[in-house]
């Protein structure tokens, strides 16, 4: 198949599911994981798609509901990034300059959607890995790459209080960090590791879908 016709093969799959894994991409269409990366960089700069750790995302994902990011006890918003439920102790939404609102079923997920809003992101919501209470992301302390990964990989996890963040990474390593820092932090995982498939856990996600 000519790469022309993979890529729009490879488009019209993406805006039927609204994600893929890079390792979906590699298997359905036999290449390898460099061929599947420059697809999706060609296909990125026609703005057909939106790439995201692990795989890509299309355009147009049905936007969350308001009323499923009010409740962050609740759990039942699905996330933006690999559709997992959002649970209390891991909860984390963005807020759009348009007024629409986003959930991810953990921090790691909502770093990787402020990397796909960029600047359309006004505010952040997150919860504390202890205690479930929502924070403003913007103030929030990232446990970043520590042992303890409770959902998406690589870990991220949030506190509200910067001592108990330091005994969590006294006893699960890590570094410590702000906002700043994890998208930062996300952004050279991306760069490093762009030959391999990404979070598996997003990645089974997204092939259930």
């Amino acid at each position: 198949m000519k790469g022309t016709e993979r890529r729009k093969e490879l488009l019209e799959w993406l805006e039927k599911e609204k994600s893929l894994s890079l390792l979906q991409i590699v298997e359905r269409f036999e290449i390898s994981k460099m061929t599947a990366h420059r697809d999706l960089e060609a296909l990125e700069r026609r703005n057909a798609l939106k790439r995201i750790h692990g795989g890509a995302v299309s355009l147009d994902r049905p936007p969350t509901t308001l009323a499923q990011t009010q409740n962050p006890n609740a759990g039942q918003g699905n996330c933006i990034i690999c559709y997992r439920p959002a649970s209390q102790h891991l909860f984390y939404s963005l807020t759009l300059k348009n007024g629409e609102q986003k959930v991810a079923c953990c921090p790691h997920c909502g770093i990787s959607a402020h990397l796909m809003f960029e600047d359309q992101v006004a505010m952040a919501l997150t919860a504390d890995y202890l205690t479930g209470r929502p924070h403003p992301a913007q103030g929030s302390i990232f446990l970043l790459g520590s042992a303890a990964v409770p959902c998406c990989k690589p870990s991220m996890l949030t506190f509200e209080d910067t001592e108990m963040a330091q005994r969590f990474q006294t006893g699960f390593g890590g570094s410590l960090g702000n906002l700043e820092d994890a998208i930062n932090y996300l952004q050279e995982e991306m760069s490093l590791h762009s030959d391999e498939e990404g979070c598996p856990h997003c990645a089974a996600m997204a092939r259930k879908e």
